[in-house]
């Protein structure tokens, strides 16, 4: 009976040494991590935080500029105010894809026959992109006589057909020609502005 209870005793020592030894060999700082394993960097994310740097393909600038295409009109001024300009990016549905360019507002188009003016700029991710897409709110236009003309925009969205590339950490500038000559138009006692692309300039 002696030895069976000295046997016991030995072997409840041996079981409280191993389990001491055992917590000993625990790296530190393991039990106070929080659930879920620790996080060195929480607030971090992949692929930058924004900005030029931003993505794996990076960023380029994207100009929008408009001029009267050369032709002979009989008008002073004609004031175009554009109330959203956007860039269509390659492979995306015409739902999706549209990023939007800061536009400048009202254009005296007359007035850029010789001459362009910048419609708005954006910084978008580099890559292929299909068309713009430009809204025309409202026209106005006084003719050599003095006449101030109010045109009806029959359709306000203008679209233009020509891809171009945005490229990392460069400026591409398009210059839209719209041609007045062929945009006014005069059917039935009213004057309707319908705004017609001769031409797009990359550079």
């Amino acid at each position: 009976m002696k030895t069976a209870l000295m046997a016991s005793i030995g072997l409840a020592v041996v079981v409280a040494l191993a389990a001491v030894v055992s917590l000993a060999l625990i790296a530190p700082g393991t039990l106070t991590a929080p659930f879920g394993g620790s996080n060195p960097n929480p607030g971090s994310t992949s692929g930058g935080t924004g900005g030029t740097g931003g993505g794996s393909g990076g960023f380029g600038t994207l100009e929008v500029s408009v001029q009267d295409a050369p032709a002979s009109v009989n008008w002073t001024h004609l004031w175009v105010t554009f109330a959203r300009i956007q860039a269509h990016e390659a492979n995306a549905t015409n739902e999706t894809g549209w990023f939007n360019v800061t536009q400048t507002g009202t254009v005296d188009l007359a007035a850029l026959k010789t001459v362009s003016q910048l419609l708005g700029t954006a910084n978008l991710a580099a890559g292929m992109y299909t068309q713009l897409r430009i809204d025309v709110s409202s026209a106005t236009g006084v003719m050599e006589n003095g006449t101030t003309v109010r045109f009806i925009v029959p359709s306000d969205v203008l679209k233009t057909d020509d891809p171009f590339n945005v490229t990392v950490g460069q400026t591409t500038s398009l210059t839209l020609d719209i041609d007045l000559s062929r945009s006014i138009v005069h059917a039935d006692s009213k004057w309707l502005f319908v705004p017609v692309i001769s031409a797009v300039q990359e550079s």
